[in-house]
């Protein structure tokens, strides 16, 4: 069989020492990143260890090593230290600013102590133990993130007048791509082989290829509402409160139609939440009230509603002989990106800007 004779033991060699070299690089370009954010330390951690493992891994090598499934079940417990690891990093991308020492250390701790365990009792309930409790700690993450994006999403769109890349969408991909990797993990090593290794290997180079490129290209942008908001949790308010609330209202509404109608701040494609409350002299909580039970907006949908409002008057103002590409008029508007304004200018007008363009003509 190829998976186990001569030429899949050559080929898994190969294979073994180029993901290890693979790790270490990267590890290596990383480094000088560590204190771009919390974020892409957390992501030198992970190509740190899984260098660290591979190297670990060397050990098989040597003759004899190969066979012992006490060796194995060492290596194998080792390993799955990796799953902590990853899930701190995950949850950091979707809730930057959670991950410190303790909440690193302790899920980190409470894996490891399977391998002293397995060391003193190298038993196969010993080893899959610590497989159910690698699983357990992934799935209990997994459910953490699905709860921090949600927070992190809304946070967004009430904050921000834009998307494209400080949304973490593609986290909960990363991380059902990450339980495939750990499912082959434990598949390739239940039934071992040469070629099971190195496949698996290769495979998660790709998942590391693809996980390091969303990583880079996303901005972090960190949320300051608490971790658990529940918005059908209503606090009673009082008469003066409310009174005072809607002469506050009152003011920020003038000053707001001021500021867009006359400095269009809207333009800004970058746009936050914190920078119009600035120049309206008030602050963000005002502001995202006012928006949110006022005008029964988030500041995302204000903001991008008056950007369509742009875009209408300069389709409208374009002459016969006067040729403008939408993208051109989506990038006067302030939108940054030509999806975004399609989607934005279908949800208020009803139709595409090409089909408003054509009508207008």
């Amino acid at each position: 069989m190829f998976g186990m004779g001569p030429t899949a033991e050559a080929f898994a060699h190969f294979v073994h020492g180029g993901v290890t070299v693979f790790f270490i690089v990267w590890t290596w370009l990383l480094w000088p990143l560590r204190k771009q954010s919390n974020m892409m330390f957390m992501l030198l951690l992970n190509m740190a260890y899984f260098a660290f493992c591979n190297v670990k891994d060397l050990i098989f090598l040597v003759d004899g090593y190969w066979e012992s499934l006490y060796w194995s079940g060492i290596s194998v417990t080792i390993d799955l230290l990796y799953v902590p690891i990853v899930s701190n990093f995950f949850i950091e991308v979707v809730s930057p600013g959670w991950v410190n020492k303790r909440r690193l250390l302790v899920p980190m701790i409470f894996q490891a102590l399977f391998i002293p365990l397995f060391l003193i009792f190298p038993t196969e309930a010993m080893y899959n133990a610590a497989l159910c409790s690698a699983y357990v700690g992934g799935i209990v993450a997994f459910v953490l993130v699905c709860i921090l994006m949600v927070r992190h999403r809304r946070f967004i769109r009430d904050n921000y007048s834009y998307t494209e890349y400080i949304d973490v969408t593609w986290a909960i991909n990363c991380v059902m791509l990450m339980f495939l990797c750990m499912t082959l993990y434990v598949i390739a090593f239940a039934n071992e082989t040469w070629l099971s290794g190195a496949v698996f290997q290769l495979i998660c180079v790709g998942a590391w290829l693809y996980l390091y490129i969303l990583s880079r290209r996303h901005q972090v942008v960190e949320v300051t509402s608490p971790v658990f908001a529940f918005p059908w949790v209503k606090k009673e308010v009082s008469v003066e409160t409310e009174h005072s609330s809607n002469d506050q209202y009152v003011s920020i509404a003038a000053r707001l139609e001021e500021c867009m109608n006359h400095e269009k701040l809207f333009l800004n494609p970058k746009l936050s939440l914190q920078d119009v409350a600035t120049a309206i002299g008030t602050n963000r909580t005002y502001l995202s009230d006012y928006l949110n039970n006022v005008l029964k907006q988030t500041f995302y949908e204000y903001v991008n509603n008056r950007r369509v409002e742009e875009a209408c008057r300069i389709i409208d103002s374009i002459s016969g002989d006067e040729r403008r590409t939408l993208s051109e008029v989506a990038e006067i508007s302030g939108f940054n990106s030509i999806s975004t304004f399609n989607r934005s200018f279908v949800r208020v007008m009803g139709m595409t800007p090409s089909q408003y363009s054509a009508r207008q003509k």
